[in-house]
């Protein structure tokens, strides 16, 4: 009777070891996948500095960082076959660009604020505010309906804007100090304030009047903010170091791992997003060359190991990064295109059984997972 209870795990385990089992593990170390670029997208339409790019469903924004800038719409539905599809034309130098719910959101050198609505045939700007001076990031909620900005000059800092109507973006207020890097999450503002290195928290449950719930100092200049779960990943500007926050009770953030090294220099407006569900950390680095996108194990936060590496080829500048459940998006600054990378979540590890090892596993369930019978017994 015990064999033919767990006969049908045995079964199981032996087609476990014929069909791979997933291997992105701190735990094991069998990382034995490979990134590679699988698509791109060449159409430049006379512009030359792709920075910035989001992804959300079958669209990708990116934005070309010149004056005038850009905002490009492609479908990327096909990796291997990106498709652009239109752009509109903006003024000074988009830096940073979202999707929501099918708008596109974009903070400009000039201190605007962009809303273009995104379809198949084209993107068409809907709205369009001035609200201070440089605005380097931003970030939306998952409504869509407040966008957040960080404005490098002392007299704009944290910008809270009303996107309800995307015609009419309307200012809630207005927290003055140099900011670089914002992510909102929830009711939450991650913020940095890059002359001291502090990175904030602001409470906005009443947008008109956040609240600073606490400040942390990490690092020496840190300019981008990412948050993932209960982390916040921070990086310093234009070298090659980050530090991970523990945000989970925002009133008491606490560094959880500081100036951690990492291959190349970080864009300035942060190249770093994580897959909380697979506990994997994407980086793009190569500000001043030397692209590189790196995947890390970041089940221990403490001590992120790296398992895979894209380097390309002619050195090329990259900016930021992007990715979606299967693949990996870069703006490739130096050959003008958007680049598409393959993004393995797990790998397999193959393992062969000689039929003799299968059957001892079958006639002694018993022995332990991975003990096989010797010829002996």
């Amino acid at each position: 009777m015990g064999k033919l209870v767990t006969l049908p795990f045995i079964i199981f385990l032996i087609c476990a070891f014929w069909t791979g089992i997933p291997s992105v593990s701190s735990a094991n170390e069998n990382f034995t996948f490979t990134i590679e670029e699988v698509g791109k997208n060449t159409i430049t339409q006379n512009y030359g500095k792709p920075k910035y790019v989001d992804v959300e469903g079958e669209f990708a924004v990116m934005n070309w960082h010149e004056n005038p800038g850009a905002i490009f719409l492609y479908n990327i539905s096909d990796p291997k076959n990106p498709r652009y599809i239109s752009h509109v034309q903006v003024n000074n130098g988009p830096n940073a660009v979202r999707i929501r719910n099918g708008y596109a959101y974009a903070s400009l050198n000039t201190g605007y604020l962009i809303i273009a609505s995104l379809n198949n045939q084209n993107i068409t700007i809907t709205g369009s505010r001035d609200f201070g001076n440089q605005m380097f990031n931003l970030d939306i909620n998952d409504q869509g309906t407040i966008a957040v900005m960080a404005g490098t000059y002392a007299s704009d800092g944290l910008v809270i804007i009303d996107t309800t109507n995307k015609a009419n973006p309307t200012q809630l207020s207005k927290t003055g100090f140099p900011a670089g890097g914002v992510d909102l999450e929830g009711k939450y503002v991650f913020i940095t304030k890059y002359d001291t290195s502090e990175l904030r928290c602001y409470d906005i449950s009443n947008p008109s009047a956040p609240v600073l719930i606490n400040s942390i100092k990490v690092g020496t200049m840190i300019v981008p903010v990412r948050v993932y779960g209960n982390y916040a990943y921070v990086q310093e500007y234009s070298i090659n170091k980050m530090h991970i926050v523990d945000i989970s009770n925002p009133s008491n953030m606490r560094v959880v791992i500081s100036d951690f090294g990492i291959p190349g220099v970080v864009p300035n407006g942060g190249g770093v997003v994580v897959d909380t569900k697979a506990e994997l950390m994407f980086l793009a680095t190569g500000l001043n060359g030397d692209g590189k996108v790196s995947i890390y194990d970041i089940k221990d936060k403490t001590n992120p190991k790296m398992i895979s590496q894209y380097v390309y080829p002619n050195k090329e500048i990259i900016n930021m990064i992007a990715i979606n459940d299967t693949n990996i998006f870069v703006p490739n600054y130096s050959a003008k295109c958007l680049s598409i990378l393959s993004r393995p979540v797990n790998t397999t590890r193959q393992k062969e059984l000689p039929m003799r090892e299968i059957m001892s596993i079958i006639n002694y369930p018993g022995r332990p997972v991975g003990e096989f019978i010797r010829d002996e017994d």
